[in-house]
């Protein structure tokens, strides 16, 4: 049985109103507090970890380091473009991002890959390979000598057949189905917590029909005010959405306590 607590993304002691329009720039890192006893999280993924297209430093996890608290130490392992697929055209696993990762000592991981790896070059030869690189992934982390415990996370929808040469129906039927080898749901059975949904989170605010099961991809832009670029990225998330990202990750690793009701009247 794992035990892990990562999540891999990118922060910076500093930040200004800069948009962060590159999606192969280094991520913002979050304000670390000094308390030496404060829990590492480890937010590992792709350009949504990174932050792409935020500004002033408001990726999910810069936000998350503001929700949680000087008792999280909240590190930011994102690499735009990256993917899960070790034959994939720009692997996680060969990145700085991933060395970081593994040598940051954390308890808890958080970890979104796979939006890359439904571009159709990638998904395209490489399919069958997918859920293998995946759990490859989360025992390479899973043998940390932190022994963190991990957290996988779907990824949002897809708003646009063919945005970033991704294939809809990847992301918005394959990874958030109940199950079948490319879903999350199913790569996550060894871990004892379910995966954060952010597909069902966005969804739920923003629908999307194209794509997901029984209805073909649309190349028709469905534009969702969670979504940056006024909506027409139709990939990575505003400020406003990877604030959504942040609370949905703390509600999972670090829930509010249950206060009893007669306790708290008196």
């Amino acid at each position: 049985m794992w035990r892990y607590t990562l999540i891999v993304g990118a922060a910076s002691a500093s930040y200004n109103n800069e948009t962060y329009d590159s999606i192969f720039d280094p991520p913002v890192q979050p304000q670390w507090p000094h308390n030496d006893s404060a829990i590492p999280v480890a937010c590992v993924g792709d350009s949504i970890t990174a932050g792409y297209l935020s500004t002033g430093g408001l990726n999910y996890p810069n936000q998350l380091q503001k929700l949680l608290g000087s008792g999280y130490k909240v590190m930011n392992f994102g690499e735009g473009g990256r993917t899960m697929l070790k034959k994939g055209d720009n692997p996680y696993w060969i990145s700085p991002g991933y060395k970081a990762a593994l040598a940051s000592n954390a308890t808890l991981l958080v970890l979104m890959l796979g939006t890359n790896d439904a571009k159709f070059r990638n998904w395209g030869p490489l399919a069958a390979e997918f859920p293998a690189d995946y759990a490859d992934m989360i025992a390479s982390f899973a043998a940390m000598k932190s022994k963190p415990k991990i957290y996988l996370m779907v990824p949002p929808p897809l708003y646009r057949d063919g945005t970033y040469g991704m294939n809809q129906t990847v992301i918005n039927t394959l990874f958030p189905a109940v199950d079948g080898p490319a879903a999350v749901r199913t790569i996550d059975k060894e871990l004892l917590q379910p995966p954060i949904d952010l597909y069902s989170l966005f969804q739920a605010h923003c629908p999307v029909s194209g794509g997901t099961p029984g209805h073909a991809p649309n190349k028709s832009l469905v534009v969702c005010d969670w979504i940056a670029r006024g909506g027409t990225d139709a990939c990575h998330p505003n400020d406003t959405g990877y604030g959504k990202i942040a609370e949905a990750v703390k509600a999972a690793i670090a829930p509010s306590p249950v206060v009893d009701a007669g306790r708290q009247a008196r």
